[in-house]
């Protein structure tokens, strides 16, 4: 009964610490810790999305565990580039996170563009949109913010 008693305490204790680490790892704060998001939060707290956290933008819509999945993924690519310090000026998005962004994007944004050619076929909105939230790279002519 004692060892029942204690796995289930350490079941919560572990449940607990990871909805915490979950919730904490998805504030901007959070994001934005790393030397390479400098610009990257400061033109983000510039823009009209500053009221979005960087997950309800850059994280699948989906069910937790998909989301999860993703996270760890990205999260542990960001964390070795960072650790060797070998980011570019430049941070460009993968294919997969160009497609959950884009979903992102319409699932805010559908009444707006739902009259439009933009909803035919597959919407770009990243072709025009491409630099609304984080301006543009440093190596591609944008400004450092401080």
């Amino acid at each position: 009964m004692v060892v029942l008693g204690a796995g289930v305490i350490i079941g919560v204790v572990l449940t607990a610490l990871m909805a915490g680490g979950y919730h904490t790892s998805g504030n901007p704060r959070f994001c934005a810790a790393c030397h390479s998001m400098d610009h990257v939060r400061n033109r983000w707290q510039q823009s009209n999305h500053k009221q979005f956290a960087c997950i309800e933008c850059h994280l699948p819509a989906a069910n937790i565990a998909e989301q999860v999945s993703y996270k760890v993924q990205a999260g542990l690519n960001d964390l070795f580039h960072e650790t060797l310090r070998d980011y570019p000026a430049a941070i460009l998005i993968s294919a997969k996170g160009k497609d959950i962004l884009r979903g992102n994007c319409l699932r805010c944004h559908q009444a707006t563009i739902e009259n439009t050619a933009m909803v035919k076929g597959e919407a770009d909105c990243l072709k025009c949109h491409r630099y609304l939230v984080h301006g543009r790279g440093l190596d591609k002519g944008g400004m450092r913010v401080e």
